[in-house]
């Protein structure tokens, strides 16, 4: 791709605008090869280590006791101070109260959830992937990525069609803001903050207008949720708020920008597409593949909680880490050939969906939707050429993709 001219110098990982026209994956790479871990500072907010390597991530993620994601999980909310969700939000919550909370909301969440969405959109994900297949040209973010996300997340949480579009869309704005990499606010905490705050709360709002809908589906999560009683506990209203706002959120842009992404990576590398058309049985192993080298969400963040030692370096109690997941997905050391783009990997651990006590509990959900549109599109599609650069969201939390234009050239 050719370089967008509002494209950043990479050296500050705070300002989205340096993930445009894509992360950077080379400055990782290289400090992955570095002997510690490189501390950035900010103005107006406490500096970070990035953490880069696979093995030191995923010790990050599977040590709840040594860092603590209750001080803010992004760049933009770890401000030294806990964040207001803490203890209420499944991802924002340690243990012990972490236990409860995952073990009430996954009550909701059960493999025939899982199984009863698959049979809810596997005809509109074939409708709306054979309408673009007609069209032949047309942008596949607002045909076919963005939609099937979307109604998931509406059936998931019983809304009433209607709610689908709306709820996707300040979803959107709450986790990557409106603003443009051309928009001089963009790399400004301040102004972030703002925009994202808003989006937030008109989310919030929103949602909580709808908790006592009377369209509500009998078995979406929000009438479970707010049903779920296990050993005498309940979960509070705000809670039942909290976290179905959460999987809103990541259920829409995981899955929305893994699958425009991937569409994408079969543009650039239509030899893949050709050999899946060819193994479709291997339809799950593409499937990991185009979560490992999109990676939708950037980074999270954790507070060190005790004095520790990571990567080479020492770290207090209070010091902020950054942990970079797409360069995790990139590791040398974990998978061979780790820049190309190969679906036929039989072995991939990516750390798409994090690990440890907080992984994503939507995994299951999101993985089901990409197999939708990947089966939907093999059944249909010859092959795929981008029809100009894709536009992307100015975003150092999510690989977001506002639009993908590209032909489908219908299969004999």
């Amino acid at each position: 791709m050719s370089e967008l001219p509002y494209a950043q110098p990479v050296s500050d990982l705070s300002d989205p605008r340096a993930f445009l026209p894509e992360p950077p994956y080379r400055l990782w790479a290289e400090q992955r090869r570095a002997g510690r871990l490189p501390r950035q500072e900010r103005d107006g907010a406490p500096a970070f280590h990035s953490v880069t390597r696979y093995r030191d991530i995923d010790a990050v993620l599977r040590d709840s006791a040594g860092y603590s994601s209750e001080w803010g999980m992004t760049l933009d909310t770890s401000l030294g101070e806990p964040d207001p969700a803490a203890g209420r939000m499944i991802e924002l919550t340690d243990p012990p109260r972490h236990q409860r909370l995952r073990r009430l909301v996954s009550s909701g969440l059960t493999r025939s959830a899982t199984r009863t969405m698959d049979g809810l959109l596997r005809d509109r994900v074939e409708h709306w992937v054979e309408r673009a297949v007609r069209a032949g040209e047309t942008d596949f973010v607002g045909a076919v990525a963005a939609r099937v996300p979307s109604a998931g997340a509406g059936l998931l949480l019983g809304l009433p069609e209607r709610e689908w579009a709306v709820l996707a869309d300040r979803a959107s704005r709450a986790v990557c803001g409106s603003l443009g990499g051309d928009d001089p606010g963009a790399g400004d905490l301040t102004v972030r903050r703002r925009s994202t705050a808003t989006a937030n709360g008109q989310l919030l709002i929103h949602l909580a207008g709808l908790l006592d809908h009377a369209e509500l589906a009998e078995d979406g999560l929000i009438r479970r949720l707010l049903d779920a009683e296990l050993d005498g506990d309940r979960l509070t209203r705000e809670e039942v708020l909290l976290n179905c706002l959460n999987l809103a959120i990541g259920g829409n842009e995981t899955t929305k920008n893994a699958t425009a992404a991937g569409l994408a990576a079969f543009a650039a590398h239509p030899e893949q597409w050709q050999w899946l058309r060819r193994h479709p049985e291997h339809v799950d192993r593409a499937i990991e593949e185009v979560l490992r080298w999109t990676t939708p969400p950037l980074h999270l963040t954790r507070t060190v909680l005790r004095p520790t030692r990571l990567g080479g370096t020492s770290l207090a109690p209070g010091e902020l880490v950054c942990l970079w997941l797409p360069s995790a997905n990139r590791d040398q050391e974990v998978f061979p050939d780790p820049d190309e783009f190969r679906v036929d990997r039989a072995v991939n651990p990516h750390l798409s969906f994090t690990s440890g006590r907080h992984f994503c509990l939507g995994a299951a959900l999101a993985r089901s939707q990409l197999r939708l549109v990947l089966e939907a599109l093999l059944a249909r599609v010859d092959s795929i050429t981008l029809l100009g650069e894709p536009a992307r969201r100015a975003s150092n939390f999510v690989a977001a993709y506002d639009t993908l234009p590209v032909a489908l050239v219908a299969a004999a």
